[in-house]
């Protein structure tokens, strides 16, 4: 296993700092796209606007390396830059629809193989998901799409782990409840 494939959350700080950002992010990329994609998606509900999202904040995270004070912080910066940029996706999507005045068509979303076994159930967790409260939908994301721990939510997301905790069991409670509606 060579470096830019090896354990998918290994830290940065292990590589040393000879490595170049280029390099870095390279590495970063590889581990961390397909759950960050799979994220982004979840949360949007496009393809092109998730990949757009993630290949953005990498783009950021390159530009703006040498200002980071710790290279291990990068996974959580990149991380809390794709979920920004989610964020800012939805709004500017609201602010179309209210000025059109016409309702966005609700998107088919469909998860990976490894989350949902088939089309349809990964419709319905997708759109039960994007009908939970923002802050409920990004931590029940984070949890169990980026499968970060409680403290790495409350990191990425600037709240309390008591929170996380809340939104996580609110969040699926809703989930749950949304799916047992709909079956």
């Amino acid at each position: 296993m060579d470096r830019l494939t090896g354990p998918r959350y290994g830290s940065l700080r292990d590589l040393g700092s000879a490595e170049s950002a280029e390099t870095l992010v390279e590495i970063l990329f590889r581990r961390h796209y397909a759950s960050l994609l799979r994220t982004a998606y979840a949360l949007l509900g496009t393809r092109e606007g998730a990949e757009d999202a993630v290949q953005d904040a990498f783009v950021s995270l390159y530009r703006h390396w040498s200002g980071l004070r710790d290279p291990g912080a990068a996974e959580s910066y990149v991380r809390a830059a794709v979920l920004n940029r989610c964020r800012a996706r939805i709004r500017s999507l609201i602010s179309d629809r209210n000025r059109a005045n016409n309702p966005v068509v609700p998107l088919f979303a469909v998860g990976s193989d490894e989350v949902v076994g088939s089309k349809e159930d990964a419709a319905l967790i997708a759109g039960a998901l994007r009908q939970l409260p923002r802050r409920q939908r990004e931590v029940v994301a984070c949890r169990y799409l980026l499968e970060l721990t409680v403290a790495e939510t409350a990191e990425t997301l600037g709240i309390s782990a008591g929170a996380v905790k809340r939104h996580t069991h609110r969040g699926l409670h809703a989930l749950h409840t949304a799916l047992e509606v709909t079956r």
